[in-house]
């Protein structure tokens, strides 16, 4: 056993592995003392801690993003990355058309706008481990990412796995075996999805359990050279709430450490996904809006400024139907208020401030709700 160049014990020897002092066959391990910061290097030289040193002058190999959107870096090796939402968002979704454009080998592929998967020509494994769908389920959006990148049978280098029967304390382990063994077949990973990564520890709030698989989900996407993508649920009633920190200290821990947050909302049948807390994408990243089409059996792209318009235009709505009833209320014929009476019959009613009062009493004559007339009072229109 000794440090790799993660600062993690790694075990060399593939026929005999050790786990709690117990010899087993298959790949190496990671042992969970190994993300509790106990690893012994008292003694070494100075020198020894050099593979950890920044320099200019240090020769550090550019990245190339694994994925994109509207051209901003959303995801690299070496790095992880959130992808969040409340269940039923549009996450699975989301990662079936990230998993048909890693085992593209042209990346030409049935996806969403702006969104881009460098693609894999040479085939390295790319490896999907899921925590919470059934098989059934998985292998429905597993054929779905098949059918976006156009092909008829799994690739051998397409690795899915359902690993929610397995004992938890088994996760890091399957986890570890098979992306040493895939690496080995298939000259490296191109990418990883985590689908569940809450799963991998018992309790989402301690702190200990949390930070430590977060670094080992980091382990992973140094030791191997990719990116690693964690799908995390949002708090409960996040949605009510504008909430976009996922569950516990594991998804605001993943979110710190992570290379950007992807934030799903779901209103209606259209989810939209939107960059958040990005080290190298701005708000100014478009949105993704996305929603089933029956007529391909996956979801597609939706414009994303039809999207917003239509927000926009129920939010108008929303405030003409409020700015009505409060108008029926104090402008009730033959009633007419001055424009100071009008405030304050304004605050009265909403228990808002005199310069939100003004907006309200601005909106109904803009929605031609009050009028003014020549003795400088204001009286109800026609509503409807």
């Amino acid at each position: 056993m000794r440090l790799n160049k993660t600062g993690f014990k790694t075990n060399l020897d593939l026929g005999k592995d050790t786990i709690n002092g117990i010899k087993k066959k298959g790949a190496p391990v990671i042992l969970d003392e190994d993300f509790r910061g106990e690893s012994n290097t008292a003694g070494r030289p100075l020198e020894y801690y050099d593979a950890y040193r920044i320099t200019k002058e240090r020769d550090i190999p550019r990245t190339i993003p694994t994925i994109t959107i509207g051209g901003a870096k959303v995801a690299a090796p070496c790095n992880i990355t959130a992808v969040t939402a409340e269940g039923k968002g549009g996450k699975t979704a989301f990662k079936g058309v990230l998993v048909a454009g890693a085992i593209s080998k042209d990346g030409i592929i049935d996806g969403f706008t702006d969104v881009e998967v460098t693609p894999n020509p040479t085939g390295k494994a790319v490896l999907d481990f899921d925590t919470e769908q059934s098989e059934e389920d998985q292998q429905y959006n597993h054929n779905t990412s098949l059918s976006r990148a156009g092909l008829t049978s799994t690739p051998d280098y397409c690795r899915s796995y359902n690993i929610r029967t397995l004992p938890l304390t088994e996760y890091k382990e399957f986890t570890t075996n098979v992306c040493r063994l895939c690496s080995e077949k298939f000259g490296g990973i191109h990418l990883i999805f985590i689908d569940g990564g809450a799963d991998y520890i018992t309790s989402v709030n301690d702190e200990a359990e949390a930070n430590a698989i977060v670094s080992f989900f980091t382990w992973l996407s140094v030791e191997f050279n990719c990116a690693v993508l964690l799908i995390i649920h949002l708090n409960e009633n996040a949605g009510k709430n504008a909430d976009t920190l996922p569950r516990g200290h594991v998804g605001r821990q993943a979110v710190r450490k992570g290379y950007a947050q992807l934030n799903i909302s779901k209103e209606g049948d259209i989810s939209t996904l939107q960059v958040l807390r990005a080290r190298k994408a701005g708000h100014d990243t478009p949105l993704v809006c996305f929603q089933y089409s029956h007529e391909k059996g996956f979801h597609i792209s939706v414009d994303s400024q039809s999207v917003v318009s239509a927000k926009q235009a129920d939010k108008d709505l929303i405030g003409r139907r409020r700015a009505e009833k409060i108008a029926s209320k104090i402008f009730a014929p033959p009633k007419s208020l001055s424009y100071t009476d009008a405030i304050v019959q304004i605050m009265k009613a909403t228990s808002k401030s005199k310069a939100t009062a003004k907006r309200y009493l601005e909106d109904m004559q803009g929605w031609e709700i009050v009028k003014k007339h020549d003795d400088s009072c204001y009286r109800l229109a026609v509503i409807g």
